[in-house]
């Protein structure tokens, strides 16, 4: 494989700069590891307007001076949830997915593979644009719930994605999730856990990092990423830190819970550049979170050299050890609560957790994931053209 086309319905910009970085950190180590990407990103003008200002295609640079081509073609979306008893996510798609052909076509777009992330619209799309270019294509997988392919259909999801020639899942329980509920055993699942930037996210100096966020220097602090909702748990976190003497947190991220309590040092968004300072302005990560795929901030956290605290449910089971993190039910504040206690009380225990995040973090490198996703392409390619 030497050209890609990854196809995503968001990507960073000047508008939203937060938005999927994740995603694109990935994309850089592609184009890193001399891939030539085109990202095609369509934009549905009539529900976000202002990417009307986005030139059509546009370049990036990553961090090694690779060239990342962008184009962002225009297209009327409906969304995915239902507007009056109706549920318009087949049109999306369907408009989405033209808007990518035409694009293709018009600008005579080279390719090899097609990659893509999340079921819809992008999963679906680059299903249907294998198959009409005869290709091969590829979907990334890591929802944390099945909402979207309810909304567009079981049976329909099912029956488009048989196209795909594999499909990376960010964990064990996203595979299961697909080979069970959606009865995908014809189609190659394999799973890659989400990774981390060694270059941007590794442990910072504390004393700088609190000084960054006007925290105080010796005072024991937890941090949060994440929204601010029931899922992420930041209200479950809150309740208990207040029943705890002489602990603090500081939470990243937005939503419509924000915290109230007066030990809430530090609330609101963050910039990507900034995390491994939030992170390491903390003593210990906690994020009682009710599902995930595989979840960015846990990774990043571990990245960082914070021990974690989160939940003791299926999807952690791929990046979470007991020997730098603690598991909990993520709907107990006693359990948080008692958790934060053992942190803050076992110093020998704490220094162990630090140690170890270091020690096991590099399996997380975004780097060696690139590069076992490609193999992983190349491999199923292989596969592709022989049955072709």
């Amino acid at each position: 494989m030497k050209k890609m086309i990854v196809l995503t319905n968001k990507y960073p910009n000047k508008y939203e700069k937060n938005t999927l970085v994740f995603v694109q950190q990935l994309i850089w180590e592609f184009a890193n590891q001399n891939i030539d990407v085109t990202v095609i990103v369509p934009s549905p003008i009539n529900i976000r307007p202002k990417l009307l200002k986005l030139p059509l295609y546009a370049e990036e640079k990553t961090d090694s001076g690779k060239i990342i081509k962008i184009y962002r073609p225009k297209y009327i979306g409906y969304g995915q949830s239902y507007i009056l008893g109706f549920n318009p996510a087949k049109i999306t798609t369907r408009n989405f997915t033209n808007s990518i052909m035409k694009l293709i076509i018009k600008k005579n777009i080279e390719f090899d593979v097609i990659y893509s992330h999340f079921i819809t619209p992008a999963g679906i799309a680059a299903a249907r644009l294998g198959k009409y270019f005869n290709k091969p294509s590829f979907m990334a997988h890591g929802e944390a719930t099945t909402m979207t392919i309810d909304h567009f259909g079981k049976e329909n999801v099912s029956e488009e994605l048989q196209n795909l020639s594999g499909i990376i899942a960010v964990s064990t329980d996203n595979k299961n999730m697909l080979q069970h509920y959606l009865s995908l055993s014809n189609v190659n699942i394999e799973v890659f856990p989400n990774g981390f930037n060694s270059n941007r996210f590794h442990p910072k100096d504390k004393e700088e990092a609190r000084k960054l966020f006007n925290l105080p220097k010796n005072k024991f602090i937890i941090s949060f990423v994440g929204s601010f909702d029931h899922r992420k748990g930041i209200k479950r976190l809150e309740q208990a830190v207040e029943q705890l003497d002489d602990v603090y947190f500081i939470a990243a991220g937005r939503g419509k819970l924000k915290p109230q309590s007066k030990k809430c040092l530090f609330y609101g968004q963050v910039s990507h550049e900034q995390l491994p300072y939030f992170y390491s302005a903390s003593d210990v990560f906690v994020l009682p979170t009710l599902n995930e795929g595989s979840c960015n901030a846990i990774i990043e956290a571990i990245a960082c050299g914070i021990p974690v605290i989160s939940s003791d449910r299926s999807y952690n089971n791929d990046i979470l050890d007991d020997s730098y993190s603690i598991k909990i039910n993520p709907e107990s504040v006693n359990e948080i609560k008692d958790a934060i206690i053992y942190v803050k009380n076992n110093k020998n225990r704490f220094d162990d957790f630090t140690t170890n995040t270091n020690n096991y973090s590099h399996q997380f490198d975004i780097s060696t994931r690139a590069k076992k996703i490609i193999n992983y392409i190349d491999e199923r390619t292989n596969a592709y053209e022989n049955k072709s």
